[in-house]
């Protein structure tokens, strides 16, 4: 196929300014060249066109070289319909004309009203957690709004909106409780927050991207910090063993079952409370993870086998929300004596924030997946076989649940020394 832009001098108006056309031609030896013409939206002076060049004139217009840029994008936006439709297999040239009318419309439907459209088509296909960040992204974005006095308008965000928009984020505040009284607390957001958001924008961008609607590809330039790597904690095999011994109250008794189950069979929370009896076959567990819909087979060990052997492997008769549930492994943690001081660091811009806290204050059931994770790799169980067992599709989200532990290190360099260090005589 080819292309060009071309004009038509003859059908120029008053002012003999022309429409400008991309038209594209296929021709082969047995059938007839086609030809299709599509209209752009500009227009040039039929004497400042120069059909050899396919572009104005250089001093035939002031804005000669602007529009000229115009115009190539244009070309190219119609070569990468071809290459889209190409991929899909034979199509009519009529197809080209009618895609590029679609990615040129002017999107009529109100921001929200697209924004909203996504985030039910992603809710059939994520799990509640995972819709959690649009919804909470539409929050922010309702307020920028409101904030700067000005509807948001798609083809409009650019990298300077991603800017603006960082800045708003920055200055939010919430409200926390004090761990020492009832007395509320008003903080700035963290800068992982408002990395979350900018990046879940991003995501939304992208994919109406992919549908065709406008967009202004600038927002690809603004540059989104990389979150710092924060220094990950895990319990350490003593703490976990606390956890191993019974509780009197039983409220923490149901709970410590649930996290041990956890930490056992490295499950996320909507997994590890659907187990039943017709999951577990062959002294394991095999079911489909609520959030990836991938195939999980794990290996029962002593501790998940006298848990579920407790409950009659029936996970539902431990199961609590996932909000109470983390308010309670603390309260379980505190109750059997994890309290080890630690710092938890994040970051406002270039400033570090040290917040020293309890160990048993950060522990969610998030940290039952890493001890199994960390664990495991302690042991010697190499990555892939552990990723089998937990679901991850790619390391890259697989590391984020690695805590290098103190004892890892000095095991490390113990085995140095067994391996190079100098032998007794």
């Amino acid at each position: 196929m080819n292309t060009r832009l071309m004009i038509e001098a003859t059908k120029a108006n008053k002012a003999n300014d022309c429409t400008v056309y991309v038209e594209v031609s296929v021709s082969n030896q047995t059938e007839k060249k086609k030809t299709v013409r599509i209209p752009t939206n500009i227009k040039v002076n039929a004497d400042s066109w120069s059909a050899k060049s396919q572009s104005i004139i250089r001093g035939k217009s002031k804005d000669y070289y602007k529009i000229n840029q115009m115009l190539i994008s244009q070309k190219e936006l119609v070569t990468d319909i071809i290459a889209e439709l190409s991929q899909k297999g034979r199509f009519q040239l009529s197809a080209i004309k009618q895609r590029y009318i679609e990615k040129t419309a002017p999107v009529t439907l109100d921001f929200f009203e697209i924004y909203d459209a996504f985030v039910t088509l992603k809710d059939q296909s994520m799990s509640r957690n995972g819709i959690k960040d649009f919804k909470t992204l539409k929050t922010h974005l309702t307020g920028f709004e409101k904030n700067r006095k000005d509807k948001i308008v798609l083809s409009e965000i650019d990298n300077t909106f991603f800017e603006k928009f960082e800045i708003y984020l920055s200055h939010l505040k919430i409200v926390e409780k004090s761990k020492d009284s009832d007395e509320a607390i008003t903080k700035l957001f963290a800068d992982s927050t408002i990395l979350k958001n900018l990046q879940t924008l991003r995501v939304f961008l992208n994919s109406q991207q992919d549908r065709g609607l406008p967009i202004n590809m600038t927002y690809k330039k603004y540059k989104i910090r990389s979150k710092p790597a924060p220094a990950l904690i895990t319990l350490e095999p003593e703490e976990f063993r606390l956890l191993l011994k019974k509780v009197e109250n039983d409220r923490l008794e149901s709970v410590r079952k649930l996290f041990v189950l956890q930490c056992s069979t490295g499950l996320r929370y909507s997994d590890v409370i659907k187990i039943r009896k017709n999951h577990v076959r062959n002294k394991s567990i095999y079911l489909n993870s609520t959030k990836t819909r991938q195939k999980l087979q794990i290996p029962l060990n002593e501790n998940s086998q006298e848990i579920l052997s407790e409950c009659n492997y029936d996970a539902s008769t431990i199961s609590i929300s996932n909000q109470k549930y983390n308010d309670y492994i603390k309260e379980l943690c505190e109750h059997v004596g994890i309290a080890q001081p630690i710092m938890r660091i994040t970051y406002r811009g270039n400033k570090e924030i040290q917040d020293p806290l309890k160990k048993h204050e950060i522990m969610s059931s998030h940290h039952g997946r890493r001890f199994f994770i960390t664990q495991n790799l302690i042991n010697g169980v190499r990555p892939e076989v552990i990723m089998s067992m937990t679901g991850h599709v790619d390391f890259r989200s697989f590391k984020k649940y690695i805590a290098i532990t103190e004892q890892t290190r000095v095991n490390a360099m113990d085995l140095w020394s067994k391996t190079f260090g100098k032998t007794e005589k």
